[in-house]
């Protein structure tokens, strides 16, 4: 199954270039030219990562990232998307939940493909826990095998 990106940017030029490296990678891309556009596109797509870039018409960053972590289920990974490099403007937008950002004058096509690739891949690596339910052992997947963990469980009903 591809991975799916969605690019929230709306500099057309940019926008299409980083979309044509992501489907040379096998990503399944769409592409939204604001913030309200991008966040009707969440319901249908369903994306696994977004691009998000901080200046936009009509539909601000702040806005679009307040939308998408507040009133959708989305449980994307965000990277916020600029060539600002006020580190205020970075700093909040990690607060808001964010989780990286590339600067558009230091970035190809190619080191933005790494970054998402980083975040899909770690992403993956956390949320695979399984639980036997023998034992109070959890079995959890890492990226040198399979480790047993013992832990202790109090449950109160």
């Amino acid at each position: 199954m591809n991975k799916k990106l969605l690019i929230i940017e709306d500099d057309k030029v940019l926008n299409e270039m980083y979309a044509l490296k992501f489907i040379k990678e096998w990503y399944e891309v769409e592409s939204a030219y604001e913030g309200l556009e991008g966040v009707s596109k969440l319901a249908t797509f369903n994306p696994d990562i977004i691009l998000l870039d901080i200046m936009m018409p009509t539909m601000n960053w702040f806005e679009t990232l307040e939308v998408i972590k507040s009133q959708t289920s989305s449980k994307c990974k965000i990277i916020i998307f600029t060539n600002i490099v006020d580190k205020d403007k970075i700093e909040e937008a990690m607060k808001m939940w964010a989780d990286d950002y590339l600067i558009k004058a230091d970035t190809t096509p190619k080191v933005a493909f790494e970054k998402v690739k980083e975040h899909l891949e770690n992403a993956e690596r956390k949320k695979t826990i399984y639980i036997q339910p023998w034992l109070n052992k959890f079995k959890i997947k890492n990226p040198n095998g399979w480790d047993d963990i013992n832990i202790e469980i109090n449950i109160k009903i």
